[in-house]
């Protein structure tokens, strides 16, 4: 599945010698500021301010070591850790946007991400949200002064694709910048920036991490983009990793390749389960697509990880929440990407009426084998049309 592993592993594996005394695993640095030997050497970092050590809110060495792995691994230039997948994104917008300038937000997109954009509007940022079909509707969805082209692929909870080589082709005439919402993939299964994107931002807290115990996120991008970003959505903004939180993405990184991998094996069958099931309506993932989505996807990607969602025949809410209910291997939690398997539905206010056809339920894997999760799935589906909600 993973075409590239070997070269990826190289990555992820090396250690920083220079610093860590040959230590397997690089130490924490613990430090908030960095001491210098004389006047002169102060007045030399004060000329190379992203290459040297002075106050953490800058610099920090375990933060670096992140960000030239994760930046080696996403094919790009530079990248930048922050202390939430929200502090990246904000980063992003907040730094590459001006008063007047107007964002295209492309199929469904994480909710508070929309809500920063509402934010915007206040300061004179303008934006709309559409769902793509096509590449070429992009010429009458954009406008004169449309900055920033945002979007995910595959999307939140419904996880359509867009080509983004298309897309980024068709943004670069246009001086328009684009910027991606990576988390659901890692760069391990898809590297943005190698098809011509500008920005892509992660919440490191998901797959990264891996163990539901850190809250990071990243930037990563081209040098040039990454001076504004790196001066005002990072120093400025103060959303700093902390050291310690480096070293937990540090280690959950090692691990990340193999988890990808087993996660692969075991949605490929649980979504072969689920699609021959009478009780399922629809499933929303890659492996659901349309001959002409997949192909897209195919062409861009290198496998597929374990965020699905699914819709129910049955539209009688007491029946999805006692479906909800019953699984006995699933937490019911918000994010994603750790060893447990998760569910949580879209929208919780289609829960609060008898009935709902717009109810979508969103898994995500853990590590347990496929045979125990379908097992939850059968007998917690049976549970429906049996009056035990």
């Amino acid at each position: 599945m993973l075409q590239q592993i070997s070269e990826q592993d190289k990555l992820i594996c090396l250690t920083d010698n220079e610093h860590s005394f040959s230590a397997v695993n690089p130490p924490i640095y613990q430090s908030s500021i960095f001491s210098f030997n004389t006047i002169e050497d102060y007045i030399d970092y004060k000329d190379k301010l992203n290459q040297a050590y002075c106050y953490t809110r800058g610099n920090n060495p375990s933060c670096k070591i992140l960000e030239q792995k994760l930046a080696a691994l996403d094919q790009a230039e530079q990248c930048r850790v922050f202390s939430s997948g929200m502090g990246a994104i904000s980063a992003a917008l907040f730094s590459t946007l001006n008063s007047g300038d107007h964002v295209l937000v492309l199929n469904t997109i994480y909710g508070p991400t929309l809500d920063y954009l509402k934010f915007m509007e206040r300061y004179g940022i303008s934006f709309d949200v559409y769902s793509l079909v096509e590449i070429s509707q992009l010429e009458q969805l954009t406008k004169a002064n449309t900055k920033v082209i945002y979007t995910e692929s595959p999307a939140t909870m419904t996880f359509e694709t867009i080509d983004l080589q298309k897309l980024a082709q068709f943004a670069k005439a246009r001086n328009i910048v684009t910027i991606i919402d990576n988390t659901c993939l890692t760069p391990l299964l898809q590297k943005p920036l190698s098809l011509g994107i500008d920005i892509a931002v992660y919440s490191l807290s998901k797959y990264t991490g891996g163990h539901s115990d850190v809250i990071a996120g990243a930037v990563v991008t081209s040098q040039k983009l990454m001076i504004n970003i790196d001066k005002y959505g990072y120093k400025l903004s103060g959303s700093v990793l902390s050291p310690n939180d480096a070293f937990l993405l540090l280690r959950g990184l090692r691990t990340l390749p193999l988890r990808l991998e087993a996660l692969s094996q075991t949605t490929t069958l649980v979504i072969d389960y689920l699609s021959k099931h009478p009780q399922i309506k629809a499933i929303y993932h890659p492996l659901s697509y349309s001959p002409e989505q997949r192909d897209i996807y195919q062409n861009q990607t290198n496998g597929y990880a374990g965020l699905f969602s699914i819709q129910l025949v049955n539209n009688h809410t007491h029946e999805i929440r006692s479906f909800i209910n019953h699984l006995q291997t699933f937490n019911i939690a918000v994010s994603w990407g750790g060893f447990e398997s998760l569910v949580m539905v879209k929208d919780i206010n289609e829960l609060r009426k008898p009935i709902s056809d717009n109810v979508i339920i969103r898994f995500s894997l853990g590590l347990l084998d496929a045979k125990t999760i379908i097992q939850d799935l059968e007998q917690a589906l049976n549970q429906i049309g049996t009056n035990h909600a």
